[in-house]
């Protein structure tokens, strides 16, 4: 790696029958729009710096990282004839006139068994957004992990940067083949080495628990078996961590003393969104 900079893994939220082929690209569901949006108010009551999300390009990692990182708060209404007349504050007014940035995701109608309502979500006074196909989930075999074509995200999912996701068609998920975990572990390191080239400092890395468990596998092997296990152990539902990247010429130890107590992590769970 060539810079110290600080990636947020979070793994993808709920969703259900990951065999089955009505379940295609597999959306959240009511109790995965609630975690992530939990996970949303923890980033913005700890004031997290995110300069940069990079999300896979699945619709439950998608839904996860606007549910998370993205802008929820209601957007004024254009104004009508007459409305600065009719009682609308001159704030009010300047805000309503202004150009509404594009929507990280338009609002979705519910879909009993398959997906769940949700109003648009804004990008103002959020990040970018960058989807990545090298850190897509466990490729292969499971319906709900093959993806859907990058032209209906793109309409779905305005905000988000999806130059990096060719073709339209998904041509890496095979009926017929289930990544090996070598496989995972080769791609998980050519994600990492294009992750060091990003000039962003702290960047969030929405992806999914096979992937970000046989990646962070490849490393630590010589260090304490504490901090084998801290990093090695599989990511809970909507669980949030950080993992420093340092080049060669930084001590382990030092980097993790000169980290301090991890301010980003969310221990997710299945308890998370229940009664929420």
């Amino acid at each position: 790696m060539d810079k110290d900079s600080t990636t947020l893994p979070v793994w993808h939220i709920n969703h259900d029958n990951y065999k089955l082929w009505d379940y295609v690209d597999a959306h959240l569901t009511d109790l995965g729009w609630r975690q992530a949006t939990k996970l949303g108010r923890h980033v913005a009551s700890e004031r997290l710096p995110v300069d940069l999300v990079v999300v896979a390009p699945l619709q439950r990692a998608l839904e996860t990282a606007v549910a998370a990182f993205g802008n929820h708060e209601p957007q004024p209404e254009p104004l009508g004839p007459g409305s600065t007349a009719d009682g609308v504050n001159g704030a009010a007014a300047v805000a309503a006139a202004a150009p509404s940035p594009p929507l990280l995701m338009v609002a979705q109608t519910a879909e009993p068994g398959k997906r769940a309502a949700h109003p648009a979500i804004s990008s103002r006074g959020c990040p970018p957004f960058l989807a990545h196909e090298l850190c897509r989930e466990h490729l292969g075999v499971h319906p709900c992990d093959r993806r859907s074509k990058v032209s209906e995200y793109m309409q779905r999912f305005p905000a988000i940067d999806f130059s990096l996701v060719q073709p339209d068609e998904d041509v890496l998920w095979q009926p017929d083949h289930r990544e090996a975990k070598d496989e995972i572990r080769r791609r998980g390191l050519a994600f990492l080495k294009w992750l060091a080239t990003r000039p962003e400092r702290n960047i969030a890395v929405v992806s999914h628990s096979s992937f970000l468990h046989f990646t962070l596998s490849c490393f630590a092997h010589a260090a304490a078996p504490a901090v084998q296990a801290e990093l090695h152990k599989w990511y809970d539902n909507c669980e949030m961590r950080s993992v420093i990247l340092t080049d060669d010429s930084m001590d382990g130890a030092a980097a993790a003393a000169a980290h301090g107590p991890d301010p980003w992590h969310f221990p997710g769970g299945a308890h998370v969104g229940e009664g929420a």
